[in-house]
């Protein structure tokens, strides 16, 4: 099992989904699996799903992209805590279980802004500021 966790602008974890054997569409139509009210995402803007033991997300052709730790993608194998960004939303995927309080706070997550206007990314405590 693995979570996939909706990030509020401070860091905390606002809201949070679990990820099995099932794939999970994410998107801001009430016929996705998890429905987001973000006008920016698409109606089924990406699909999170396990296989072979690991997690994989696909952007199901949105307009305006899914960006996988700061890198557009069209497909990937998601790593523990990888951030995801779709539309002006932000995800935290996390393939260990998160204790079960809603007010979770990120360590050493700080909030920076890439050029021309792209989606609002976490910075990754792991990598150099830049």
């Amino acid at each position: 099992m693995a979570d996939l966790c909706l990030l509020a602008e401070d860091g905390a974890v606002a809201q949070r989904w679990e990820v099995g054997d099932q794939p999970v569409a994410i998107g801001r139509d009430e016929t996705a699996d998890v429905t987001i009210h973000d006008a920016t995402l698409s109606r089924r803007h990406f699909m999170v799903w396990r296989e072979d033991g690991s997690f994989h997300l696909k952007d199901l052709n949105s307009q305006n992209g899914t960006w996988v730790a700061g890198l557009r993608v069209r497909e990937t194998q998601l790593l523990h805590n990888a951030c995801i960004a779709a539309g002006q939303t932000l995800f935290m995927f996390s393939e260990h279980r998160l204790p079960a309080s809603p007010a979770v706070v990120l360590p050493a997550a700080l909030a920076k802004q890439p050029a021309a206007g792209g989606p609002r990314i976490l910075a990754d405590p792991d990598q150099p500021a830049g």
